[in-house]
């Protein structure tokens, strides 16, 4: 797929390799090999979603390629995925700062929440701005959440469960809309799951989860105080 979202994978030109890069096309993403040379990486100048560093082909280069990927003017900007092999991942030194993991074998939902996520990582640095509503802070950028000043323990689905409500104040979303924007339209849970989370969401942010209301028979809203409710 030419001229869409791009994906950058770090490695050498091995079959492997290639398979990978054929899945994510598959998914309907330009993919472009940066192939490691010592030191060198060429991609271009085009913003990239994500750069995976495939550790199955690079071996001992992988740690040096991150660091890499790390200074790098265009790379640098991107989250950074290592793919690699399931029985390697606990001894994965995680000092080397990588977003996020692809255990091979995967499959290819997996992957597509892997780049889903990446993505959302991307656009989540471009709105800065701190989110607010009543008690209620949320950060795009540290991915935290805070009531009352006190920081609230929510895992990912959660957290976005919540930005995606409270980037559109007062509409209501059903439960099918809500399924398709946080758990992607690959995903083969039921409707059931935005229950469930927005039940725990409400728990874990006491009185400020009652803002989120329900609108009987259709979904979900998030209603903010009148500013002198504050």
């Amino acid at each position: 797929m030419r001229g869409g979202l791009k994906v950058v994978v770090v490695g050498i030109d091995s079959e492997p390799t290639r398979a990978f890069m054929e899945d994510i096309e598959r998914l309907k993403y330009e993919v472009v090999l940066a192939t490691w040379s010592e030191s060198t990486i060429d991609v271009g100048e085009r913003p990239v979603i994500a750069t995976v560093i495939d550790f199955r082909a690079l071996g001992v280069h992988a740690e040096q390629a991150c660091r890499a990927v790390r200074q790098h003017r265009v790379l640098r900007k991107s989250p950074i995925i290592a793919l690699i092999f399931e029985q390697e991942g606990p001894r994965l030194d995680l000092s080397i700062d990588v977003d996020d993991l692809i255990l091979s074998p995967y499959r290819l939902s997996e992957l597509a929440a892997r780049l889903r996520l990446a993505r959302w990582r991307l656009e989540s640095k471009s709105s800065p701005e701190v989110l607010r509503a009543g008690g209620i802070a949320l950060n795009p950028i540290t991915y935290e959440v805070f009531v009352d000043r006190v920081p609230a323990e929510l895992t990912l689905k959660e957290y976005q469960l919540l930005l995606f409500l409270m980037r559109s104040p007062g509409r209501v979303f059903t439960r099918e809309e809500l399924l398709d924007h946080v758990w992607g339209s690959d995903y083969y849970g039921g409707t059931r799951t935005v229950d469930v989370h927005i039940r725990r969401l409400r728990a874990k942010t006491e009185r400020a989860g009652a803002f989120i209301e329900t609108v009987r028979g259709v979904g979900y809203r998030f209603v903010p105080p009148a500013p002198e409710a504050v």
